[in-house]
């Protein structure tokens, strides 16, 4: 709960049930925005999906810069006025896309995956130059998975490639079954393929195909290391907003980034 260059001032949660677990006891537990303390500077918004965008411009409003958890939003027309509200407030609207931060993808792999991404653009092959899956123990529809989690992996995916969120999406395929969903898109001249499911064993994958080698990463391989001075991929995050805000390079996923994300995922639901 201690990270450099944050306190922890105060939870807000309206519900009348609502609990703080033992480490947050001595934070005070608000029912309203209203009752925050005007000097709070940054908030971050981790509600149920749909009230995402209410909460984060009531924020914005306030003065606040915001990390909001993925999804940004669920409907397109509500991220573009977070966006604008960020704007006009003159605050950082953020989106907490965390596997950016994941350990896997330290500077000297970032760094290759970019340009074997340039190759493969020059090449203008057909296959696949990455294949994501990832899948969750949860019981749900095999369609939510693709805001859920399939949206992690085509944030992803724009990011290590260097695609900008105004690139359109294409869908090549798409198959739905009662476990889930696969989709193979085109981006920026780049083909992909994604799968996203639910009641199997929790599993999240990349395999990268570069030529004609392959490689597979494991995504929860890298073990966390909040024991040892806070550094996992959350901590990361964090430290990459408070970059963001202070204008400083970050992997931090901007609002447009989050925006893009859900645009491209809800494109996918509605084929």
């Amino acid at each position: 709960l201690s990270l450099q260059g944050f306190h922890l001032r105060a939870l807000v949660d309206c519900s009348p049930s609502a609990r703080v677990a033992s480490e947050l006891a001595a934070l005070p537990l608000l029912s309203s925005l209203d009752d925050m303390p005007r000097d709070i500077a940054s908030a971050t918004v981790a509600t149920c999906d749909d009230a995402h965008a209410e909460v984060a411009m009531a924020l914005m409003r306030r003065g606040c810069h915001v990390l909001v958890e993925k999804p940004l939003c669920i409907d397109r027309h509500e991220g573009a006025l977070m966006i604008r509200t960020a704007r006009q407030c003159g605050v950082t609207l953020g989106t907490g896309h965390i596997e950016r931060f994941n350990p896997v993808f330290d500077e000297a792999l970032l760094g290759r995956l970019r340009n074997a991404a340039t190759n493969h653009r020059q090449s203008r092959s057909a296959r696949p130059f990455m294949r994501f899956r990832r899948c969750s123990s949860r019981i749900a529809t095999a369609r939510d998975s693709v805001v859920d989690l399939m949206v992690h992996d085509l944030d992803l995916f724009a990011w290590l490639c260097a695609i900008p969120a105004e690139a359109p999406l294409e869908l090549l395929a798409l198959h739905v079954d009662a476990h889930g969903v696969r989709a193979r898109v085109r981006l920026d001249a780049l083909v992909a393929e994604f799968e996203s499911g639910y009641g199997s064993l929790p599993a999240a994958r990349l395999q990268l195909c570069d030529g004609h080698r392959e490689q597979w990463l494991d995504l929860r391989g890298a073990a966390p290391t909040t024991a040892a001075g806070g550094d996992d991929a959350l901590a990361r995050q964090y430290q990459g907003f408070r970059r963001g805000v202070l204008g400083e390079p970050s992997r931090i996923a901007s609002g447009a980034d989050g925006l893009a994300a859900v645009t491209r995922a809800c494109q996918i639901l509605r084929a």
